[in-house]
């Protein structure tokens, strides 16, 4: 049975000729009493600052899923062995990071099975879930997933990493204030300098489970899904 969150759409369509989206939602947190999160982290691997991320993870003996890229992944196999080695989830984010407004659902469905065999390549996983890049959500994407047997994992919680702006209490702040049981929290480990990331990440690790929170995979969270 699919995980996505099976929904009825009102009649909102805008125009008659618009075609319906299919019927589901992708999964942006789950609801449950029990004090668990997700810690994400999208756009990689890369040779920076994954290998650094997975340090500070393996320390705090807290598991992660990583949604990466698969010309990262084909690039850097051995930072996938890694990840697979220490435990970690690994999702998928497509192959290319390309603006999906601007493909086609064939060309959306392409970079999702790319994505895919790199993946399967460099860790022999076959990936469960799909993160589309910059969290996009129209009608091709939708059933370009579909067609792909993927389920979509958005998030709860972003703290905006991606951001040069932000510093690292900024992102801790932003995940501490608004964090609740069963949330999704976004971050980065490529694409972009994250620095910023490392630094809130021991905080926030430390914080939270002071807070009582337990850290699980995605696979792990979607398994407490309705457990109060």
């Amino acid at each position: 049975m699919t995980l996505f969150a099976c929904l009825l759409f009102s009649s909102t369509t805008t125009g008659a000729t618009s075609p319906p989206l299919p019927a589901y939602e992708p999964i942006h947190r789950i609801d449950t009493t029990n004090k668990v999160v997700a810690l994400t982290f999208d756009d990689g691997p890369d040779p920076k600052y994954t290998p650094i991320i997975l340090e500070v993870l393996h320390r705090n003996k807290v598991p992660a899923t990583f949604f990466v890229l698969g010309s990262q992944a084909d690039k850097f196999p051995t930072i996938m062995q890694w990840i697979k080695k220490a435990g970690h989830e690994i999702g998928n984010h497509g192959y290319h990071h390309d603006d999906l407004h601007k493909l086609t659902e064939q060309e959306i469905y392409d970079e999702i099975k790319l994505g895919e065999k790199s993946i399967l390549r460099t860790t022999g996983v076959l990936a469960q879930y799909y993160r589309p890049p910059g969290g996009v959500m129209t009608h091709d994407v939708m059933s370009a997933v579909q067609s792909s047997g993927y389920d979509i994992i958005h998030w709860s919680i972003d703290p905006r990493d991606w951001s040069l702006s932000r510093t690292a209490s900024h992102i801790a702040k932003s995940v501490k204030s608004n964090v609740a049981p069963g949330d999704i929290i976004l971050f980065h480990d490529g694409g972009l300098n994250q620095r910023q990331t490392i630094a809130a990440l021991q905080e926030l690790i430390t914080d939270l489970r002071a807070q009582g929170y337990r850290f699980v995979t995605v696979s792990q969270l979607l398994d407490v899904q309705g457990k109060k």
